[in-house]
């Protein structure tokens, strides 16, 4: 087959061509030059608006030649290849040809615009390019508006702030004419040590899923006139990779597949609708993800129900051979990733001459390659390229990083901080600080460091890094420049090497809002390396001060250059060189000390814990990251953040899920728990829950559970609390989750100020997933945990499941409705059911414990003396008789305290039908 030959299906007969200067056809020859004046070519069907996307897309794939299909199934990046200058034939899309330009927002914009210009004039067919960039934490472009890590922004639990951060990043998307977003990650954290926790949602599938789909629906929606496309990663178990290291194998079961690592994709899918997919690097059991048709077919396609565009990662491709050896060439690797599904190949250099290959040898039927194309090119038609491929000029704004990006930028920062940990100095909480604090220590590698506060992803650290790898392979490069990348990639070396948008520092921010009080500034260590020369002189920074607040964590990267981020994973979630001594000799002067974590991934903190009074984090905070840790540690803003991922006791526990955490048996060294839960989240006011109330006591396989309960803010200042709502399928055919997550909400109250919560969940959010008969919701007892944590519960119920096992199938429910209603908190919200105290019947001390925690007056009034205690500690005495358990408590329970549980029970309860009153 000559390369220049068209090719559709089997058929291998020349089709007509046509150009944009030139007729479509062979005309027939006219007879005078009036005629020839006025023959003006007709465009070709694809070319007609009015046609349906599938006719315009055969008609464009009929006209083909084999290089200009395998043209369209590459997208090369901009740091290695330049993509400015495309060969005759084009490319289906390129990644990063913003980022590369250096300038203001509209002479980015013009270099978009001739890169298409290119396309659409130079070449033999006029398709466009799909300009991708990566936008997890802002459009990944020069002054652009830097927002808080996706870690960051899942700990505010407010999907709706995240959709408009997605709108913002969408509407600059728009402007500037790029038109895929290489964001956000759907992947479940599974395991701390891995470097790119940062860039996840955390460790709960259904709060990763929440805030991917709040992402995804602000940027593709954000402008009505100019669709984009949000593609999602990385698909399917890149976070579940061997010992946390990227890219390693991931050993994941079918159940576990499905209901953990699948369900946020599900949800962004569906619910989302987005129109891009990036498979994971991984191999799954054996089976490369990017190569996998059992994946991207079978599951991502027939089950999940996507139809949009799958782009490769970054020379995913090529690993198929050179990594997972599945593939004995590049050719085949090609053939390898179309047939499964894969549709642009995301490459570090020009493999276009691969595919023609594959198709030329036989190991890619042509038919699977039109597919692929077919797939790119109505991506395009969808998003209107092929009408509108240019930027307006005058459109473009004249900053990409204005006022009100800045402070949506700085509400996500403030909105995100999570308060670990607060406990009294003299009598008071150290947090919030005094206002007539006079002097103040800022201390840590962290304080005044602008790498120490920006995501892995930004673009002032990808950038720099890009400038980084080039310099080392210029000759021409200044000897001092080229040196500090050449034997030497650790983090206390690097700069920034990019200048984009103002970053206030955590010192900044200090300054700014104690501008009365005397700030003191050192060091006191680097980031990893272990020099401990600066450690004397924050002590004594410490020594003169009222307060140390110490800024310690780590630095984002890719590779090198960091502490944290793809390509560098962590052993022992420690903090990183000798900040731990740092913190601990500032304790060691009696100075109230206040450590701020600014960081990318969840350290095992167990000895900070125990002896550091106050603990914040602000993860990474983006560029205003200084101003709103500074906010709330004086009190302008009280922490609402709460925690996407667990702290665990120590990082050798992973992976420790959290509905996991509290009934896993110790190690010889401690308990393998969580030093600060998921979900956890102190607050500078306190809440109260009360008036549990289930609408149905019992509920079809096929329905949902409606509860309703009342939040009161008791304390003396306004504040946000983030209700959650927790279940567990008691009973399954496989092994269920003691706890899993299946609504939230943030609630924002004054002091004094109640809601009543009415939370609608589907039952089939308790679905399990059988190899053999797909999604089962299967009846029996749900019980639910509400309350501010995942290890805080204030109120506990449960409902029965009733009728058949229902098979939901893809359709199924995803999500479940949350609503607030402000109430009177003097006024009790719910009349308790006598009927229901009835039907649990009178205790006594030989019911177990287990019928005593379950019972409506029984289940309170032994908790209340257990002080709260959680189901999971109380496990191995569920069957014990009340009384057993009082006989084992070793005098903490007395027999007597049995006789006046009972008694108050029998008190409690309601007289009988047509009886006296008890």
């Amino acid at each position: 087959m000559s390369r220049s030959t068209p090719c559709s299906g089997t058929s291998r007969k020349r089709r007509p061509t046509w150009n944009p200067t030139s007729s479509p056809r062979s005309a027939a020859p006219s007879t005078s030059a009036t005629e020839r004046t006025f023959a003006l070519p007709s465009p070709p069907p694809y070319r007609d608006v009015s046609l349906p996307v599938g006719d315009r897309v055969a008609d464009l794939l009929g006209r083909m030649t084999l290089d200009e299909k395998a043209a369209q199934l590459t997208a090369p990046t901009a740091p290695a290849v330049d993509v400015h200058e495309p060969p005759s034939t084009g490319w289906g899309g390129v990644v990063a040809a913003l980022a590369s330009v250096e300038a203001s927002p509209r002479e980015i914009a013009a270099a978009v615009n001739e890169l298409q210009r290119k396309h659409v004039e130079d070449t033999r067919l006029g398709i466009p390019v799909l300009v991708a960039e990566e936008a997890l934490v802002g459009l990944k472009i020069h002054g652009a508006t830097v927002f808080p890590d996706a870690i960051a922004q899942a700990a505010t639990w407010d999907p709706e702030l995240i959709e408009r951060m997605g709108t913002a990043i969408g509407i600059q998307m728009a402007r500037t004419g790029a038109r895929q977003a290489l964001s956000p990650l759907a992947d479940t954290t599974r395991d701390p040590r891995w470097g790119r926790v940062e860039e996840t949602y955390g460790e709960e599938p259904y709060l990763v899923g929440s805030m991917a789909t709040a992402f995804v629906r602000g940027l593709q929606e954000a402008d009505a006139e100019t669709p984009l496309v949000a593609t999602v990663k990385h698909f399917l178990g890149y976070s579940a990779s061997a010992g946390g290291r990227n890219t390693e194998s991931a050993s994941i079961g079918p159940r576990e597949l499905r209901e953990v690592h699948s369900v946020p994709f599900e949800m962004v899918i569906r619910d989302g609708r987005a129109r891009g997919i990036m498979p994971a690097y991984v191999d799954i059991d054996g089976v490369p993800v990017t190569g996998s048709r059992e994946y991207l077919t079978d599951l991502l396609h027939g089950e999940l129900g996507f139809h949009g565009l799958v782009m490769s990662d970054l020379g995913a491709v090529n690993q198929l051979y050179t990594k997972h050896g599945t593939a004995h060439g590049d050719a085949a690797a090609s053939a390898q990733a179309v047939q499964a599904g894969v549709h642009l190949d995301l490459v570090p250099r020009l493999t276009t001459h691969h595919l023609i290959e594959a198709v030329e040898s036989g190991l890619l039927p042509v038919e699977d390659l039109d597919r692929a194309v077919s797939t790119v090119l109505r991506t395009k038609f969808e998003l209107g390229l092929f009408e509108r491929p240019y930027v307006e000029l005058d459109a473009v704004p004249e900053t990409l990083d204005p006022a009100e990006t800045r402070a949506l930028s700085r509400t996500i920062a403030e909105q995100s901080v999570v308060l670990l940990r607060n406990e009294p100095v003299d009598g008071t909480p150290l947090l919030p600080l005094d206002p007539d604090t006079r002097t103040i220590a800022v201390i840590g590698p962290n304080a005044d460091r602008l790498l120490g506060q920006l995501g892995n992803y930004s673009y002032p650290v990808l950038e720099s890094m890009a400038k980084r790898f080039a310099l080392a392979a210029d000759p021409t490069a200044r000897a001092d420049e080229a040196a500090e990348f050449a034997g030497n990639t650790g983090p206390d070396q690097a700069r920034l090497m990019v200048e984009s948008v103002p970053v206030v520092t955590f010192l900044d921010g200090i300054r700014a809002r104690a501008r009365d009080a005397t700030v003191r500034y050192e060091r006191g260590c680097p980031i990893q390396d272990e020099d401990r020369s600066g450690i004397p002189a924050a002590v004594e920074a410490a020594k003169s001060a009222d307060v140390a607040v110490v800024v310690v964590g780590d630095q984002g990267g890719i590779n090198a250059f960091g502490t944290v981020g793809e390509g560098l994973d962590s052993a022992t979630c420690e903090l990183p060189g000798v900040q731990r001594e740092l913190v601990e000799a500032v304790l060691a002067t009696g100075t109230p000390t206040v450590v701020v974590l600014s960081h990318g991934r969840p350290y095992s903190l167990k000895w900070m814990a125990d002896s550091v009074p106050a603990i914040v984090t602000s993860w990474f905070g983006g560029e205003e990251a200084g101003s709103a840790t500074a906010a709330v540690l004086f009190g302008d803003v009280n922490p609402g953040g709460r925690l996407p991922i667990s702290f665990l006791d120590f990082a050798g526990s992973a992976p420790l899920p959290y509905w996991r955490a509290a009934q896993t048996p110790p190690y010889i060294e401690g308990r393998a728990g969580a030093t600060f839960p998921f979900g956890h989240g102190l607050s500078y006011t306190d809440f109260e829950y009360r008036d549990m109330e289930i609408k149905q006591p019992e509920v079809p396989t096929d329905g949902a559970v409606e509860l309703s309960f009342t939040v009161v803010n008791v304390g003396e200042r306004a504040g946000d609390e983030v209700v959650q709502v927790y279940g567990q399928d008691v009973t399954g055919r496989t092994v269920r989750p003691r706890r899993k997550l299946v609504a939230f909400r943030r609630l924002s109250l004054e002091a004094g100020e109640g809601a009543r919560i009415t939370a609608t969940v589907p039952a089939s959010l308790f679905a399990l997933w059988d190899p053999r008969e797909g999604w089962l919701v299967e009846p029996g007892k749900i019980k639910f945990f509400i309350g501010g944590s995942s290890a805080q519960v204030r109120l506990r119920t449960s409902v029965t499941l009733t009728g058949d096992v229902h098979r939901p199938g893809r359709e199924r429910p995803l999500t479940s409705s949350v609503s607030a209603v402000p109430v009177d908190p003097d006024v009790e919200t719910v009349t308790r059911s006598a009927a229901s105290f009835r039907a649990a019947g009178p205790l006594s001390g030989d019911n177990t414990v287990l019928e005593w925690l379950e019972h409506p007056i029984g289940g309170e009034l032994l908790r209340g003396l257990l002080q709260g205690a959680d189901e999971e500690t109380l496990a191995p005495a569920f069957g014990m008789p009340l009384t057993q358990m009082a006989m084992y408590s070793g005098g903490r329970f007395p027999a007597e305290t049995v006789d006046r549980l009972v008694a108050e029970v029998h008190a409690g309860m309601p007289a009988p039908e047509g009886g006296p009153a008890r």
